[in-house]
């Protein structure tokens, strides 16, 4: 496997920017997690991360979360989803920005069907707000660890991969 970032996305969704929807999902005041593959300082590592992913073209946001959560976990959001709070970042190399992303974060609060590893995700695990602090640390995750901290609605993250590859 190759060390590019983008080798993680379809093929028809590697482009520059990145716009992605995900869900938050609570059960016994723990919170779902899907393990990932991704490159982080040129290494390829296991990550746990939020359900959904990126938006395709043409479709609106709440259609991206409920076709990524239908392919990530087999479920289906039961009602709609609270928008909780959006990121926004670049991803940079040694200083210079190679792309920008923007997150939508939505509470998920009733689905049909049980969350169980499909498509490219490895596993699904819950996960008690004390263990999240230790499981997350890609560069990507300081919003939502700040969000489940502190709350807010907007967060800048800045992932500078001076590793490189």
């Amino acid at each position: 496997m190759s060390g590019d970032p983008e080798d993680f996305r379809e093929p028809h969704l590697r482009r520059a920017d990145f716009v992605g929807a995900f869900g938050l999902l609570q059960r016994d005041e723990r919170i779902l997690m899907v393990q990932n593959r991704r490159i982080v300082g040129g290494l390829e590592v296991l990550t746990w991360d939020l359900p959904g992913g990126q938006v395709e073209p043409g479709e609106l946001l709440e259609e991206a979360l409920v076709r990524e959560l239908g392919e990530e976990i087999g479920i289906e959001p039961a009602g709609d989803s609270r928008f909780l709070f959006f990121q926004e970042g670049e991803k940079r190399r040694c200083g210079r920005r190679e792309y920008a992303w923007r997150s939508f974060f939505f509470a998920v609060d009733a689905w049909r069907g049980e969350p169980a590893a499909c498509a490219e995700i490895l596993d699904v695990r819950w996960f008690g707000r004390d263990e999240l602090e230790e499981a997350l640390r890609a560069p990507y995750h300081d919003s939502f660890l700040t969000w489940l901290r502190h709350g807010g609605s907007s967060f800048h993250s800045i992932w500078d991969d001076a590793a490189g590859s």
